[in-house]
């Protein structure tokens, strides 16, 4: 009984051995920069899966959708068949809203901007009796409150001069239709 125990015993440790390549050991390739095509053929090559896992905001110092994180890491020690697990580089900058900034200064407007993650190029000035942002404009396109930009994107705004005079006539007592208020009540 004895011997029959350690033949079984001696016999599974073996198949383990083999069954779990003991001592054979394949290194992990850098796959950092590489498109999923270039990748998925070097981990052919080397007996390894690869699992795309997650697509990360995007790098404009990378391609689109080259590889930019990998488990294990490369030079890693892993058997044949391992799944290397990746997360890659996104197509292009996510889309922000534009804020409500007309109507408001410039430097509110250039925080306001800044903070949902756009930036402000050229200022330009128009006359207007106010200093407040009449316009927002990127390309040839004037944007609205709700409108989609990728993030970083570079706006151009058309600022009041603040030197044009208030038109007081448009508030005229002869234009409002007042009927009913006595003339010796309104003060022109």
């Amino acid at each position: 009984m004895l011997i029959i125990s350690l033949l079984l015993l001696g016999g599974i440790y073996f198949w383990l051995l083999h069954y779990t390549h003991h001592d054979e050991a394949l290194i992990v390739p850098d796959l950092y920069g590489l498109s999923i095509d270039e990748a998925n053929n070097l981990l052919e090559e080397n007996q390894m899966k690869l699992v795309v896992t997650d697509t990360l905001a995007y790098d404009p110092d990378l391609p689109k959708y080259a590889i930019r994180e990998q488990n294990p890491e490369a030079k890693s020690q892993v058997k044949s068949g391992r799944k290397i697990y990746v997360k890659i580089n996104a197509g292009e900058y996510r889309k922000v809203k534009v804020p409500k900034v007309r109507g408001i200064t410039l430097r509110q407007a250039k925080a306001t901007l800044q903070a949902v993650g756009l930036k402000v190029g050229k200022v330009e000035t128009k006359p207007y009796f106010a200093e407040v942002v009449l316009e927002v404009i990127h390309g040839k396109d004037t944007l609205r409150q709700g409108d989609k930009l990728p993030l970083n994107s570079v706006i151009k705004l058309v600022v009041g001069s603040g030197e044009e005079e208030f038109k007081a006539d448009t508030l005229a007592v002869d234009s409002l239709n007042i009927s009913s208020v006595p003339k010796e009540q309104i003060i022109e």
